[in-house]
């Protein structure tokens, strides 16, 4: 398998990429909703959960930076509503890719908590506000669900790829060759 992407496959890198990032997005979600009544173990679940996000993040920099020097494989649809959709959903998961650890960084700065990166302790770069922790927090819940729905919207787009369309979109993404 080729590290880099070619005009008819996906790269070993960007295939990397995609499912680290998928796995680590359900982790960071399922840890969200669990901070919410898991008061026993808030704090651990909090420092995972943060961990994560800035994984996140730091792994979209550097996804972005591999698809401006990488090729992208050609598309295998003309129908202009599917492209249309399919470019609008990767913009908007790049969006909240940078998003969400942004507003949850902030969140817990405002809350009076330390953000803490693999045992590392960031600065905070905002002092403990009540009104702005309400507006971040609400645009860290809500984006947390616009991520859920397009989570389901990627992977029925893909399940219609294969067995609808019948092209080997969803293939492309996988690392067997059959």
């Amino acid at each position: 398998m080729r590290l880099a992407n070619t005009a008819d496959e996906y790269g070993l890198i960007s295939k990397l990429f995609h499912w680290t990032m998928a796995l680590l997005m359900i982790a960071v979600y399922l840890l969200g909703k669990n901070l919410e009544n898991n008061y026993q173990y808030y704090y651990e679940i909090l420092i995972i959960h943060n961990t994560l996000g800035l994984l996140i993040l730091l792994l979209a920099i550097f996804r972005l930076s591999w698809k401006w020097i990488n090729i992208r494989p050609k598309l295998l649809v003309s129908n202009k509503i599917l492209v249309y959709a399919a470019k609008t959903t990767y913009f908007l998961f790049y969006f909240i890719f940078f998003l969400q650890p942004i507003s949850g960084y902030l969140v817990t700065n405002l809350q009076g908590d330390t953000v803490i990166f693999f045992n590392i302790e960031l600065a905070s770069i905002i002092d403990v506000d009540s009104d702005l922790r309400f507006i971040f927090r609400l645009i860290h819940e809500y984006t947390s669900n616009v991520v859920l729905l397009l989570f389901f919207i990627h992977s029925g787009a893909a399940l219609m790829h294969h067995f609808i369309l019948k092209d080997r979109t969803l293939k492309r993404m996988m690392f067997s060759k059959k």
